[in-house]
């Protein structure tokens, strides 16, 4: 634990975090702020402690941008994660029977990018991208689609949302009408 790197950390939360290692508990909690930040520094260590599952997916799920590390840091630390862990802790569920997936994903602004968070509804991927233009202030709305083999996603998060967690290799945009993309879409 000696070699993982606490600086932006309080001795105090050092301290909580070294402890909630050596108990085997989640230690996002008691750095809820710093967590994503610290794992991206630690997350090979972390990894080889037995201690990266649960508070990457947390703290991934609260983060609200990814823009400071980009989608291949992302991936280098869902790939770092215990795959059997990540799904133990966030199954699947039952649209994952039968090998594939039909996931979506809303995008606005100048440069679209794939990300690891899919949904397998249409709905809610136009209304993310209608949701990313009206609170960023973007333009250049558009959905995509992906099909992604079941074994290549990661797991499955529902805490916000129903979300797949996984990096398609490929996708095309579909054409949506541009008065779809509202807010007041149902949910």
């Amino acid at each position: 634990m000696s070699s993982l790197n606490f600086s932006g950390l309080t001795s105090d939360e050092a301290r909580a975090v070294q402890g909630a290692i050596s108990r085997g508990e989640n230690f996002h909690g008691y750095i809820p702020a710093a967590s994503l930040a610290f794992i991206v520094r630690n997350y090979r260590e972390l990894a080889a402690l037995g201690a990266l599952e649960a508070p990457w997916l947390d703290a991934y799920v609260h983060a609200s941008h990814f823009n400071a590390h980009g989608v291949s840091v992302l991936k280098a630390v869902f790939d770092a994660c215990d795959r059997n862990r990540l799904r133990s802790l966030k199954p699947l569920g039952d649209d994952a029977i039968g090998g594939r997936l039909t996931l979506f994903r809303g995008c606005a602004g100048p440069v679209h990018s794939w990300g690891m968070s899919w949904t397998s509804s249409l709905d809610k991927a136009i209304w993310y991208a209608a949701h990313h233009a009206e609170f960023y202030d973007l333009s250049n709305i558009a959905v995509y689609v992906a099909t992604v083999a079941t074994e290549d996603v990661y797991c499955r998060l529902d805490h916000y949302d129903d979300d797949f967690i996984a990096y398609a290799q490929s996708a095309w945009r579909i054409d949506v009408p541009s008065g779809e993309f509202r807010l007041d879409r149902p949910r």
